[in-house]
């Protein structure tokens, strides 16, 4: 039985994040990387005739970015860099990677920060970015330069809670920020799979379509894999996973062309009992201060006081439901926080978080 171009996509190749097996990082990659490139020459059709032009540019992309990762791992960061820089800069100048800019029109624009804190109080500047005269507390993370501070979001509190591993509830407090206003562009590593196949291989079309959504994906999925590697060992103090996400953002804070990096998270299990974007946004400082908070970020991003559980309860001023939209696409409506069961998220903990968030004003610190 021949197959649809629809069926080859729904290959688990495609399927994104990745988890290494027991092969080094480096060799895990070059066979996801063989399986890639023998799956999206199956395609057929139209699709075929489009993509065989750009098979090599993706195969140079995939060149480069296994010869970016051996030279980090024969002890030269630098030369990794230089060379990973060569596959960005070449999606950039051919409009393939997906930039573009946090606004009203056609992203949701709030996001939150927590914080883990035992003082009864904190103010405002203190859910900003890690201060530069502190920055030693600054560690290695997916998309971070140790010792560099950033401002890292996420899209719902649930899934901050998730990245700072699940701490308690009574020990963090949380503000919602507004990137509304702030006019930064970012570089949107955000789609996965499942999203593709939605908008290009609709049911009634399994020869696919938006040709022009779809190819410039082909060509960076190779980089989106390399910066979506579940970590193996989470506790050991060098994750190779982080690798090429690291050198990423090292590319961004050097070019200059985009303000940060807006991505999925990994610590989120695929379920039938979640739904919801659960994205994060890693956005760099714009200088390197003595002390305090970056004040070209400070001028940009507005957030609201923060807030924990426990004030909310205590103050006895429940927060309104917030109110569930299908068609909402940057809204979580259900997450799996006891393993098989659904919640709806407007009734958690957090739901309610946000929605006494979304009352408090933002501004600028």
């Amino acid at each position: 039985m021949t197959q649809t171009n629809a069926d080859i996509f729904n290959n688990i190749v495609f399927n994104l994040p990745k988890k290494r097996d027991e092969n080094s990082v480096d060799i895990f990659l070059e066979n996801t990387y063989n399986d890639y490139l023998n799956e999206i020459k199956k395609f057929g059709g139209d699709l075929q005739i489009q993509l065989k032009t750009l098979i090599p540019f993706i195969e140079n992309q995939i060149t480069l970015i296994k010869e970016s990762l051996t030279s980090y791992l024969q002890g030269s960061p630098s030369i990794a860099f230089d060379i990973l820089s060569r596959a960005l800069n070449l999606l950039e100048i051919n409009d393939y990677l997906p930039i573009q800019k946090m606004d009203l029109d056609t992203f949701n624009p709030t996001f939150y920060r927590l914080r883990i804190s035992d003082s009864k109080t904190l103010d405002i500047g203190q859910l900003f970015h890690i201060p530069f005269e502190i920055r030693e507390k600054v560690s290695t993370q997916r998309y971070s330069i140790p010792g560099f501070p950033c401002l890292y979001l996420g899209d719902s509190i649930f899934v901050c809670w998730e990245e700072l591993g699940r701490p308690d509830l009574n020990t963090f407090y949380a503000s919602r920020f507004d990137l509304s206003q702030s006019k930064l562009k970012f570089l949107f590593f955000d789609t996965f799979p499942n999203e593709v196949k939605k908008k290009c291989f609709p049911k009634k079309n399994h020869e696919g379509k938006l040709f022009n959504l779809l190819l410039p994906y082909l060509c960076y999925w190779p980089l989106l894999a390399a910066c979506s590697l579940m970590v193996k060992k989470p506790n050991e103090v060098f994750k190779p996973e982080y690798i090429i996400p690291q050198l990423l953002l090292q590319w961004v804070v050097s070019v200059q062309k985009v303000d940060g990096v807006v991505y999925k998270s990994n610590r989120i299990k695929e379920s039938k009992h979640a739904m919801g974007t659960f994205r994060n946004v890693v956005i760099p400082v714009k200088t390197n201060e003595p002390n305090g908070i970056c004040p070209q970020l400070k001028k940009k991003i507005k957030l609201t006081n923060p807030i924990s559980y426990q004030l909310l309860i205590i103050s006895g001023n429940k927060a309104s439901p917030i109110p569930v939209r299908n068609n909402d696409l940057h809204r979580v409506m259900f997450v799996e926080i006891i393993e098989g069961e659904k919640s709806v998220y407007s009734d958690t903990i957090f739901g309610q978080l946000e929605s006494k968030l979304g009352s408090l004003p933002a501004k600028y610190i």
